[in-house]
């Protein structure tokens, strides 16, 4: 199944972060996503205000070159792996019961889990496709797709509302 253009992500295309297209693979979500005129890495001010919001993100277990959690790197990220992570996030909060809406995201009822069963952790991986274009490959796994979407939608939805000021 794939999604493209406008509808797609609930309305995030009007900010920074527009999520272009949304392909639901088996047992994953691939998305390209354009991140316009944003700056294309994180600052400890932006990281302030999404661990604020989010504040289970830096403990996240993460492969890169200064640690083994995503704390390592969060204050000097690409944008494209902290949208992995909060997508991430998000998922693990559906699956526990947790799900919370994101400030900036559509209010809806929280997705529901009822019935799912996952037996690997749910992870992900982002990629510069065009770095000077802001164009990002992000691919994240899932246990139920719908939720999947979701995710993805609110926490680009999120971003924006943290970029836009």
């Amino acid at each position: 199944m794939t999604h493209d253009g406008a509808c797609a992500d609930g309305g995030a295309s009007a900010g920074p972060i527009r999520v272009e297209r949304m392909e639901v693979r088996r047992g994953h979500l691939v998305c390209r996503v354009a991140f316009g005129a944003a700056s294309h890495v994180t600052s400890p001010q932006l990281m302030s205000r999404v661990l604020a919001v989010v504040p289970t993100l830096a403990q996240h277990a993460c492969v890169n070159e200064r640690g083994t959690t995503f704390a390592a790197v969060m204050d000097c990220t690409p944008l494209p792996h902290l949208l992995e992570h909060l997508v991430v996030d998000l998922q693990v909060r559906a699956e526990s019961g947790q799900w919370f809406t994101l400030p900036g995201a559509a209010a809806e009822a929280p997705p529901s889990m009822a019935g799912t069963t996952h037996d690997r952790p749910i992870v992900g991986t982002s990629e510069w496709l065009d770095e000077a274009a802001g164009i990002a490959r992000i691919d994240v796994s899932f246990a139920d797709d719908l939720v999947a979407l979701r995710a993805m939608r609110d926490s680009a939805a999120f971003l924006n509302e943290l970029l836009r000021g």
